[in-house]
């Protein structure tokens, strides 16, 4: 089990359903270019917690082609917007699974929620799945980093054209200005990377967040990382929210 930190509550099986009850369950935020990714990435295996992130369940259920992946497809392909209705089942899907892996035994010690909710609707319908499973949201990690320094940080990036591999112009370049260091490919800034591309993202995502922040703020939930710090440094801010990894 997790050590308790402030605000964080752990807990074991439910007997009252066939849900197992996870010991932490994190909402981790923060815009593109925060570093968010990076975290997530080092904070699931140290906690040994199962990422819940929309875009991966939406390629999983259309790869798989299972009802809600056909609904989801068709409207993507349209170019239409996948409803919460949608979007939340397939949330709740992932959560009966975690579940249920939870119950045979395996090393699950909870959810980290990457990238949702994204409303404040999304989170009223989370925290309904979360109680109808005798659970809830323990911590909201927010990561701040100033607005311009995002765009500084995205629009520096350059992807290889051949292998995908992703560089940055001031923090992590490639030995020979625009040719990748493992192919040989050529760099190129991705049509999404350039400022007034970036600019349109983050005014999306502070527009849709803000009321969202507020919400898990009136719970004193939310703890603000600042992000414009080293990597490691990060880590530790919030393994200091957390508690100790296992």
């Amino acid at each position: 089990m997790l050590n308790a930190a402030p605000g964080i509550r752990l807990s074991g099986f439910c007997p009252a359903t066939s849900w197992e009850c996870v010991d932490v369950n994190i909402i981790l935020m923060g815009p593109q270019g925060s570093g968010k990714g990076t975290q997530a990435e080092r904070i699931i295996p140290a906690y040994q917690l199962v990422s819940v992130a929309t875009g991966e369940l939406f390629r999983k259920a259309v790869g798989e082609g299972t009802p809600l992946g056909i609904q989801a497809k068709a409207l993507m392909d349209r170019g239409e917007l996948v409803p919460d209705d949608i979007t939340c089942a397939l949330v709740e899907e992932k959560l009966d699974e975690v579940g249920a892996r939870k119950k045979a035994g395996e090393p699950v010690s909870g959810i980290l929620f990457d990238g949702f909710p994204r409303t404040a609707a999304q989170a009223q319908r989370l925290d309904a799945a979360l109680a109808e499973r005798g659970d809830k949201i323990d911590a909201v990690i927010l990561i701040d980093v100033p607005r311009e320094d995002l765009v500084e940080r995205l629009s520096g990036r350059r992807t290889c054209s051949s292998c995908n591999a992703v560089y940055h112009v001031t923090f992590n370049p490639p030995k020979v200005e625009g040719v990748c260091d493992a192919c040989g490919g050529a760099l190129i800034q991705r049509a999404d990377d350039t400022p007034d591309a970036i600019a349109k993202r983050l005014d999306a995502y502070f527009g849709s967040t803000a009321p969202l922040i507020d919400f898990y703020d009136a719970r004193n939930l939310v703890t603000r990382i600042d992000g414009n710090q080293p990597i490691d440094v990060v880590t530790a801010k919030i393994t200091a929210v957390l508690g100790p990894t296992k």
